[in-house]
């Protein structure tokens, strides 16, 4: 975590009177969204932090489970915010991930799958 990164959120949650008003007055509802994501067809990257405190992992392991053509991806020493807190990383995955997909089709394409 840096401050730079502290800073980006603080600003980003505090950009306006009206933001915060809005924000102070919003509900949020519980919803359980699992019965939907069997119905997810398109191939699905999670990206994870192993270290994150306000959505554990376990939550990207059970969403893993229920959508079919699905890849997880932890990161180790990573919190809530993994395109910040290891940008490398995170974009490594981002970038490769429909590279893989196609290595993939096309390979099942020759193999015969």
């Amino acid at each position: 975590m840096t401050d730079e990164l502290v800073d980006y959120i603080h600003r980003a949650h505090n950009w306006s009177p009206e933001f915060i008003e809005a924000r102070r007055q919003s509900v949020s509802l519980p919803h359980d969204y699992t019965p939907h994501l069997a119905g997810i067809k398109a191939p699905v990257l999670l990206i994870h932090g192993r270290y994150d405190r306000m959505v554990p992992f376990e939550v990207s392991i059970a969403i893993l489970n229920h959508i079919a053509d699905s890849r997880l991806v932890l990161l180790n020493n990573c919190g809530h915010w993994p395109p910040f807190e290891k940008p490398a990383e995170w974009s490594a995955q981002v970038l490769t991930f429909p590279a893989r997909l196609l290595a993939s089709a096309v390979f099942a394409v020759f193999s015969g799958k």
